[in-house]
């Protein structure tokens, strides 16, 4: 899973297994959980925070947002630059 880091992929999917997306979660690698998402390979997606646009049918669909704990460990880059970053603010404090 880790091999998908440098790549600056977005991985979208109907659901996660519960430790494949802590997992990810911890990479920093962006997971988008669409239920109702319909698209074929070769489809152009368009990715927003709240849903997901599929280019080629043009049929948008809803996404499942992730807990803002979660998505500021996404953000950060994943779980180890997050703690570093934390740290850092509360020995500044």
């Amino acid at each position: 899973m880790s091999c998908l880091k440098g790549h600056e992929l977005v991985i979208v999917a109907k659901s996660f297994a519960r430790i494949f997306l802590q997992n990810a979660i911890n990479l920093g690698l962006r997971v988008v959980s669409c239920p109702t998402i319909e698209a074929n390979v070769g489809d152009e997606l368009e990715i927003t925070p709240a849903a997901v646009l599929n280019q080629t049918t043009g049929k948008t669909f809803a996404v499942v947002p992730l807990p803002k704990s979660r998505q500021a460990i996404i953000d950060a880059g994943g779980l180890i630059p997050y703690t570093r970053k934390r740290l850092l603010e509360m020995a500044a404090a």
